[in-house]
């Protein structure tokens, strides 16, 4: 995945801009960086870790920082 804050300027919502269309670049940046499907479903937590590997643990971890990259983006 791109870091979002290098790849290119963020759309901003302001009162000058349309949020329709804020709305669609919004969704056209996340999905080029494969995260928009967090804004839709939500990230889905595993209710257990105590049984996890080693490499599942590291994989939830690098899960988890993705799904934080739609939210830095709307920040």
């Amino acid at each position: 995945m791109v870091n979002l804050a290098n790849s290119m300027p963020l759309p901003k919502l302001t009162k000058d801009v349309s949020y329709d269309n804020w709305s669609l670049q919004m969704k056209a940046l996340l999905g080029s960086q494969e995260v928009w499907e967090v804004v839709e479903n939500g990230p889905q937590e595993p209710t257990d870790i105590e049984e996890h590997t080693i490499v599942q643990l590291v994989v939830l971890r690098a899960t988890r920082v993705k799904h934080k990259a739609p939210l830095y983006a709307l920040y």
